[in-house]
């Protein structure tokens, strides 16, 4: 067989499992390139000195640089996720063992790329990979990666740079799963893993060490725990299992336990079974009492309006049921149900104050839900003015494109939108970017430190002068006394929230055209 033969014999092997190969140095420059390269954008791919990496996704960017770390010849690296112009590919990498040059297939496998991973999206992948890895024969383990000594890294580095080591992590992460494991990042520190039960954890903690000590973290601790499959569950319950078994030893400070996932299952189903069906028909049956507290003008000391606030049969406070309602999927409910509740209360007298309800960013970017609710939005009968929403951060907003469609046109239809909590967790300054709103509401961690130290007072002031230069106006919660209304005034605060100005009371209440706030400014 000539060498062309020969060569036009492997390329129709290559193209038979992919859609691009390229060849690139070890710096990811190329050197050649056949297929479908038009997909890669333009100037052409095949011209040498293009390098390969640029052509990704930023978020991919750090997946290719992770393989040049790791490959070695006479092994394949990948097949790994990436995204290429917003389409869904899969990434491998060969190097020959008398070459330094990396031959690298690309397969486009979707037309569009992949929503950012919300825990329903995990699940479901890790469901269908455990399930597709049992029907292989292929044995698996789960397992979890903490990082601790990195929490202020965006302080310590810059949010550049440590948006790019967190990137070099879920690709080192990637890496290791594979191209049927899945990776989810549980919190700031922690990372969910399923994947092979050979896959090499010792080099994925290495390569975790690596890129810390690259970003100047030689005192933070990696370390890996991990606990198998448990065959005899269905795959859902599984991996249920597992992410409840994290959770419960990151609030216990304690390493996941090796005991069975199964009797992790068994005492979970059971638990979470109950709590879902005491909630579900609370919510369902209207069985509860919402609250309202006071947003008070600084300026005037007249009342804006209410913050409507859930609260269980007696008056019982609920943090506890919201998060809990947010893992199991009811935070959709108690939203629509607050909605309509402030709704009726606004439609049966158009002289009550007006209302804001709180929306989990879980709900925005629920499709079914979105729908739902606007329809809702669009056929109640008020002046629109008088009911806005607050989006809260107990559940991080993932999927920012879908979130921003629905606020747009909660925005479109005269309802005022706010952010909350603004300044602390996920809730920083790329919310403003993000997200168009009409005010901003300052996390109370900020208002009870006034006036302890001279920068963290201008750090409060630069929020809201910032927030005023694009237009939002400004709400203090948490404000406990005349001190700090002074010192908000000071600063050009709009509004403020807090026992100061009146602590939450039953909603029914609000009905007498005689009430008044507590207290005015």
């Amino acid at each position: 067989m000539s060498l062309i033969e020969q060569r036009n014999r492997f390329l129709s092997f290559a193209f038979a499992a992919a859609d691009v190969l390229v060849e690139t140095d070890r710096e990811g420059i190329t050197t050649f390139a056949a297929g479908a390269s038009a997909a890669l954008g333009e100037p052409s791919i095949d011209e040498t000195s293009v390098t390969l990496p640029d052509r990704f996704d930023r978020t991919s960017r750090p997946i290719f640089k992770a393989i040049l770390r790791s490959i070695r010849p006479g092994r394949r690296a990948g097949p790994v996720r990436i995204c290429i112009g917003g389409r869904e590919a899969m990434l491998s990498g060969w190097q020959l063992k008398d070459s330094d040059n990396i031959r690298w297939t690309i397969n486009f496998t979707a037309l569009s790329a992949p929503e950012e991973v919300e825990p329903e999206v995990f699940n479901r992948s890790a469901a269908a990979a455990i399930s597709a890895a049992r029907d292989a024969g292929t044995e698996l383990n789960m397992s979890v990666l903490r990082i601790d000594g990195i929490d202020d890294a965006t302080r310590m580095i810059g949010e550049a740079a440590a948006r790019s080591m967190r990137d070099a992590l879920a690709a080192a992460c990637a890496l290791t799963t594979g191209e049927y494991g899945v990776a989810r990042q549980v919190d700031g520190n922690r990372t969910a893993l399923i994947h092979d039960a050979k896959a090499d954890l010792n080099g994925l903690l290495a390569e975790v060490k690596g890129i810390l000590a690259d970003n100047g973290f030689t005192n933070a601790v990696a370390t890996i725990d991990t606990v198998p499959d448990a065959p005899d569950l269905e795959p859902e319950v599984a991996v249920q299992a597992f992410i409840h078994a994290v959770n419960e030893a990151a609030e216990t400070n304690r390493a996941l336990d090796i005991k069975s996932l199964k009797e992790v299952a068994t005492t979970m189903m059971e638990a979470t079974k109950q709590r879902m069906l005491e909630l579900r028909t609370t919510i369902a049956g209207r069985v509860i009492e919402p609250f309202a507290q006071p947003v008070v003008d600084i300026t005037s000391g007249e009342v804006s309006h209410y913050e409507l606030l859930l609260r269980l049969p007696g008056g019982r406070p609920v943090s506890e049921s919201v998060g809990f309602a947010e893992s199991t999927g009811i935070i959709h409910e108690i939203d629509f149900a607050m909605t309509e509740i402030a709704a009726s209360f606004l439609r049966d007298d158009y002289d009550r104050p007006a209302l804001a309800v709180n929306l989990s960013g879980k709900s925005l970017t629920n499709t079914i839900w979105a729908k739902k609710f606007l329809k809702l939005l669009a056929d109640i009968k008020i002046d629109r003015s008088r009911l806005s929403f607050e989006i809260t951060e107990t559940a991080q907003i993932k999927n920012v494109k879908a979130a921003n469609t629905v606020i747009q046109k909660i925005r479109e239809r005269g309802h005022k939108v706010y952010l909350d909590d603004f300044g602390v967790g996920q809730a920083g300054f790329h919310y403003l970017r993000d997200f168009p709103a009409d005010i901003i509401k300052i996390d109370g961690s900020y208002i009870r430190a006034l006036g302890r130290s001279e920068r963290d007072d201008l750090i409060l002031k630069g929020m809201v002068d910032l927030c005023h230069s694009l237009g939002c106006k400004t709400v203090a919660e948490m404000i406990e006394d005349e001190k700090a209304v002074k010192r908000l005034k000071a600063m050009n605060v709009d509004f403020g929230q807090g026992y100061y100005f009146g602590k939450p009371l039953p909603l029914k209440t609000l009905a007498d055209p005689n009430h008044k706030a507590n207290r005015a400014a």
